[in-house]
This record gives structure tokens, C-alpha cells and sequence, in this order.
């Protein structure tokens, strides 16, 4: 998706589960590894680095500076806080004493805040402001949630798997997550070439926007017939942003032909624990709804890309 894509989609999933829209922004730091361009889709895109990611943003939209959209104070304040990141990445590559990741979490530290930093004003002022007009006006206030600010981050992952392989796993493991079924019953080229132009991409976005997926709901899966009630009740629940996430690294783990099951459960583990969440989270609803959004998704993709 594009960028503003990725931001309407995201404050539309932070709406189901009652979250706040104004973290719909962390959904667009992952295209900070565009540069430099050897990291494109390799780095800010991993599971394993988008917990530090969400530190340092909400950190840095918390800033009186950013909240003041005074761009030219935040550049002077943030230069000053990389050059002292990046002078102690460069003492700890020298330093024989660090592990291989203590020295990794520091260079990540000094490369995630400069260009975080570096794009945070075009973040707000193009691809946010752009949203903003599906979204309404309370997207625009910045949430540091960190729960919002990481289920809208790991959403960049999960939509990019409609337009290209992601290898979402690394280093747990190299599979590559995607839509194969859907690249292979498209005309993909075409589909490459035009879903960006905007009178393809607008659309899109708008009907995406409007669509009733987000206000559906899905109950819980009961074998007990005699429980409908207490179901349908369930069923009337936002969703539960936890969840969400499980939900969405088990669908990202589901479209990566060969990767072991393990591997999809140790990231599950790894980014909840970032959130203070090491107890069992239950995710059937959540699942239900991922499967629901990608066939609606998938559906509109192939009505307007069909295969000759």
C-alpha cells in the first residue's frame, strides 16, 4: 500500500478495537528504510525491531517541539540527540566488551531516531494530513499508546503483503511473507505498474474507509451451542489490540510458505512481552476478522486487476 494507504488502514483498525486513530502515524515508519536503500523492506519491516521503533517515535512525537509542529526547532533538537547516539554506536563497535547485541541495539538506537527524526515532519504534514480527510480530524493528535503505536506499526507489515514479499520473521527465520494466491489470479504486472495512480489509489482508500468490514463482528468460536448468548454479546466488542497483534503475526506467519510453526509463535511471544504481555492472549475473534479484511481486500484488488 501507499503511504497514506497505510495510514487510513491503520487508523481504521485502531477504530475497531477502540484504540486512538492519532497512533494511525506509526504505520508509515517503516518506509524510513528506504534509505539507505539496501535496508528497503529488510529492516524497519522486521518483527524484531519495530518494538525499539516504537520507543524512540513515541519519544520523539512526545517532544513540546513536535506536538508544536515546529519542524526547525525538532531538527535542532534531535541533531544533537543522534550525534550522541551515533558517537556511542561507533565507541561500542570499537569496544571488544559489548555482545553482538548490545553493539546491534545501540547501532538500531542511533539509526532508527536519526531517520525517524529525519522524516517525521513529512510524516505529518503530507502523509498525515492526507488521511486525515478519511479519518477525521482526531487522527491528527499524535498518541504515544504504546499498545496503538505497535498494533498500528505491525499493520505496515501486515497490508504490504498485498503488493510485495516481506521477510517479516528475520533472523527467527527467512521465510518470506505475501499474498501469493492473489498475485497468481491477478495481473500483476499491471496491478505493480497502476494501483499507485490516483485514480486508482483514491478510490481505494476511500471505499476501504467506508467499508462495514470495521464495524463487523465476529464472535467467538464456541463448540457449546448453548452459549449463543453469551457469544453474540462477545460479538458486539471492539476488538482487543493485543489480539490484533497475535492475530496478525499468525495471518503474516499463515503466508509464509515453510516456516515453521515455532518460529511464528516465538515472534507472537517476543513482541507481546515488549508490551508487558507474557499471559495467554486469545485471538479467534481477532483471527476471524483478519481473514474477513484480506478477502474484501483481495476482492477489490482482483475486480480492478483482472487476469486476461
Amino acid at each position: 500500500m501507499d503511504w497514506e494507504t497505510h495510514i487510513v488502514l491503520a487508523g481504521k483498525v485502531l477504530e475497531a478495537c477502540d484504540l486512538p486513530k492519532g497512533a494511525a502515524i506509526y504505520s508509515v515508519l517503516p518506509v524510513i528504510d528506504i534509505e539507505p536503500i539496501h535496508y528497503h523492506r529488510q529492516y524497519a519491516h522486521l518483527l524484531a525491531n519495530q518494538p525499539l521503533m516504537v520507543e524512540i517515535a513515541c519519544d520523539i512525537f512526545a517532544t513540546p517541539e513536535c506536538r508544536a509542529r515546529d519542524f526547525p526547532a525538532l531538527r535542532q533538537r534531535m541533531a544533537v540527540v543522534v550525534a550522541e547516539l551515533e558517537a556511542a554506536a561507533a565507541a561500542a563497535e570499537a569496544d571488544p566488551a559489548p555482545s553482538h547485541f548490545e553493539r546491534l541495539e545501540t547501532r538500531n538506537r542511533a539509526y532508527f531516531t536519526r531517520r525517524i527524526a529525519e522524516e517525521a515532519e513529512g510524516f505529518i504534514t503530507r502523509e498525515l494530513a492526507g488521511a486525515v480527510q478519511v479519518l477525521g480530524p482526531e487522527a491528527s493528535e499524535i498518541s504515544t499508546d504504546r499498545l496503538a503505536a505497535s498494533l498500528s506499526l505491525i499493520s505496515h507489515t501486515y497490508f504490504d503483503t498485498f503488493n510485495n514479499p516481506v521477510g517479516v520473521f528475520i533472523p527467527l527465520a527467512a521465510n518470506y511473507s505475501a499474498h501469493w494466491d492473489l498475485f497468481g489470479s491477478i495481473d500483476y504486472l499491471e496491478y505493480k505498474a497502476s494501483f499507485y495512480r490516483p485514480d486508482l489509489i483514491g478510490p481505494f482508500r476511500r471505499a476501504m474507509g467506508e467499508s462495514d468490514i470495521w464495524r463487523r463482528r465476529f464472535p467467538k468460536e464456541e463448540a457449546d451451542r448453548g452459549a449463543r448468548g453469551a457469544v453474540a454479546l462477545e460479538a458486539g466488542r471492539p476488538y482487543d489490540g493485543a489480539a490484533l497483534i497475535k492475530a496478525m503475526i499468525q495471518r503474516l506467519g499463515a503466508l509464509a510458505p515453510g516456516i515453521s510453526p515455532g518460529s511464528v509463535e516465538l515472534a507472537i511471544r517476543n513482541f507481546l512481552a515488549t508490551l508487558d504481555l507474557k499471559q495467554i492472549v486469545q485471538a479467534d475473534r481477532e483471527l476471524q476478522f483478519c481473514r474477513a479484511l484480506e478477502a474484501e481486500i483481495g476482492g477489490r484488488i482482483r475486480a480492478l486487476f483482472p487476469r486476461n
